[in-house]
């Protein structure tokens, strides 16, 4: 890898014709399927998630009462989400949100950890004959990062209405309560803005790096691995959050009618014995 990561940056300074290493904020665009144009970060992300259900495809297809190999894998994800998701939310609530949540997550870890091989040296003449990278990191894509965090503050939007109903949703949006209105707008842009700094810079990083010190990337190789994972988990936590905090009162709803439930069966249990 180091001596890919070597070479490439070798023949970018030394070729005149070389392409421009570092990416730009807007993702290129590769080819037209239609009227759609398809970037080389929506390339990614199909890459992607074709990544993760062939692993899991293969890892689950003969699953084992005592696991080994990949199966370890994913049996170590679910554990840890399902841990993490039941102190938040709760036992009810958090097996219901846990797939959502960890799909969100092991999506981000992966798209980030693409984005750190070795593969933004490869590059392909679009339509307009402009040369281009094949692949980029689908998070160092605002408009890719900003369909996650809006889909997940809709959801949470959803879980919310449905958890109070109508008028008490209404009453919330309704009642002056600039702070309502306030976190509807900037979660989305606080969730979206976030992942998509830290995994773009991290890009223009290695890509420097790559033309003026290529012999120690391994270093900012590491740190990268280490940020993408550390901003799949803020990604993740942070939606967690909002959908526990939407539901919030469907836990009370629970407590209150397991309350009535204990209190009638004791009540039967007592009934017609002498005190």
């Amino acid at each position: 890898m180091l001596h890919a990561l070597a070479s490439s940056g070798f023949f970018a300074q030394e070729s005149a014709q070389a392409t421009p290493s570092a990416p730009q904020p807007p993702a290129e665009v590769l080819f037209d399927i239609g009227f759609m144009p398809v970037t080389n970060s929506i390339l990614t992300a199909w890459v992607v998630i074709a990544i993760l259900v062939l692993f899991a495809y293969f890892s689950t297809r003969a699953m084992k009462t005592i696991p080994s190999g990949s199966q370890n894998f994913w049996e170590l994800i679910v554990e840890a989400w399902v841990g993490i998701t039941e102190q938040t939310m709760g036992r009810r609530r958090g097996r219901r949100f846990m797939p959502l949540v960890a799909t969100a997550f092991l999506f981000i870890l992966f798209s980030n950890w693409f984005g750190t091989l070795p593969i933004g040296y490869l590059y392909i003449r679009n339509p307009e004959g402009v040369e281009v990278p094949i692949f980029r990191s689908a998070d160092s894509d605002l408009n890719v990062t900003a369909a996650m965090a809006i889909l997940m503050i809709v959801l949470a939007e959803f879980f919310e209405f449905r958890s109070l109903g109508l008028l008490g949703y209404l009453k919330g949006l309704l009642i002056p309560n600039p702070m309502r209105w306030l976190e509807i707008f900037t979660r989305p842009l606080s969730l979206s803005f976030r992942l998509f700094g830290n995994i773009f810079a991290g890009e223009v990083l290695l890509a420097t790096m790559l033309t003026v010190a290529p012999y120690v990337m391994f270093v900012f190789i590491g740190l990268e691995l280490f940020v993408g994972l550390i901003q799949a988990l803020i990604f993740s936590m942070l939606s967690l959050v909002f959908l526990s905090i939407a539901t919030v009162h469907e836990e009370a709803h629970g407590q209150h009618d397991a309350h009535d439930s204990i209190e009638s069966e004791v009540a039967t249990a007592s009934h017609g014995q002498p005190f």
